[in-house]
């Protein structure tokens, strides 16, 4: 974040209006997350979410301006919400296949996901790695073990 506040010049107000964004866009699509992975399936609406999620992520550090920021951020936050909705819906399934409780390991391991993601953070910025390249190959990394994932389910 400070790379993208330094590099687009905004000031604390303007950041934390950025920083709002993905929560607005999550709020705005959960409504609609039970249709879209009723409609496409929880396997199929994973891959293709996550996937926007990955794509959002790869764009965010190359915006140009705060608006296309802002709006980068909300598709962000819209994908990533909408896509944690159908991965908890896999994960009942799964629950059920196995007759037996599995979601608690499941976040668990969203836990251990998201400690590694701070930690490559911190080694990209001290290894001096620029917000594009760095969100590129996170994008592409996070693309590559979700579709790992999803077709296993």
């Amino acid at each position: 974040m400070p790379w993208i506040q330094q590099h687009l010049q905004l000031d604390a107000g303007q950041l934390g209006l950025a920083l709002v964004m993905p929560a607005l866009g999550g709020l705005a699509t959960l409504p609609f997350a039970g249709a879209v992975v009723d409609r496409l399936g929880g396997r199929t609406a994973t891959r293709m979410l996550i996937s926007a999620w990955c794509l959002a992520l790869t764009v965010m550090a190359s915006a140009p301006n705060r608006w296309i920021l802002m709006v980068v951020f909300a598709a962000a936050g819209a994908a990533a919400a909408t896509s944690d909705m159908a991965m908890n819906a896999e994960g009942v399934a799964v629950e059920k296949a196995l007759d037996r409780p599995v979601m608690s390991g499941l976040h668990g391991m969203w836990s251990v996901g998201a400690l590694a993601g701070g930690g490559a953070g911190a080694a990209a910025v001290q290894a001096g790695l620029g917000a594009p390249a760095h969100f590129a190959v996170a994008g592409g990394l996070l693309l590559m073990v979700g579709a790992a994932a999803a077709g296993r389910l």
